[in-house]
């Protein structure tokens, strides 16, 4: 009887193991990792599979920021100067140019 309560144990711990690596994959979909995480749970993993393939990608909304950068030493600077500072200790006057930069 002993023997029957561990292998009953061991089946649910792996059980749960693998519907949470399993859920990991929904970090990437609309589903998202803990929604597939508690259906897998509850629903088993072959329907969490096709709730997983049912949920579109995440879409990543492009986000830009305004930076100026130095056009002779390649330098971007987040706040807005009226020359490069490090070019200016040079004794060269350069103009920083504004650029969107993609964050992420």
């Amino acid at each position: 009887m002993e023997e029957k309560n561990l292998i009953l144990f061991a089946l649910i711990i792996l059980y749960i193991v693998i519907v949470f690596l399993f859920s990991r994959l929904g970090k990437t979909r609309e589903i998202g990792s803990r929604r597939l995480f508690w259906l897998s749970l509850f629903l088993t993993p072959v329907l969490g599979l096709a709730f997983f393939f049912s949920s579109g990608h995440r879409k990543m909304k492009p986000f830009t920021e305004r930076k100026y950068k130095c056009e002779r030493c390649g330098y971007v600077f987040s706040e807005e100067y009226e020359y490069c500072p490090f070019c200016e200790k040079e004794g060269v006057k350069q103009e920083l140019s504004p650029v969107k930069q993609y964050m992420t």
